[in-house]
């Protein structure tokens, strides 16, 4: 290995965990098929990043097609709301007034910071499958 990439190497591994200005986790579901939509997801927010800058939507319906996703007119129903909780992170809260009548959601978040723009894929199962046993 050149010395260059030993140096790279080293000058990544000191980097602070905290230059990473924003990070999108899971997803939790709260619902079930043929109710209204509840889930959250946790982001992961710098303490230099401001809160209030960060905007979340649904992907654009160009973006679903660039990742071959499909597109369902739920999606655009569904409500997106965030809250900053008490050590910083943010709690995006996604809920729609209509029952989900799908049995999976599938679909692409955008996150906006003055930073930098994320996006990432999630789908809900909103039933579990039926267990198979033997007999």
């Amino acid at each position: 290995m050149s010395i260059l990439a030993k140096t790279l190497v080293v000058l990544t591994l000191w980097m602070p965990v905290s230059s990473y200005a924003l990070g999108i986790g899971d997803i939790t579901l709260h619902s079930k098929l043929n109710q209204n939509l509840n889930a959250g997801i946790l982001l992961v927010v710098s303490n230099d990043e401001n809160t209030a800058d960060i905007k979340v939507n649904l992907a654009s319906q160009t973006k679903f097609d660039e990742a071959g996703l499909p597109w369902i007119a739920f999606l655009s129903k569904i409500n997106f709301s965030t809250k900053t909780l008490a050590d910083g992170s943010l709690y995006i809260t996604l809920s729609s007034k209509e029952a989900v009548k799908e049995p999976f959601l599938h679909f692409m978040l955008e996150v906006n910071s003055p930073k930098s723009t994320l996006y990432r894929e999630f789908t809900l199962l909103m039933e579990a499958p039926t267990a198979y046993y033997k007999m």
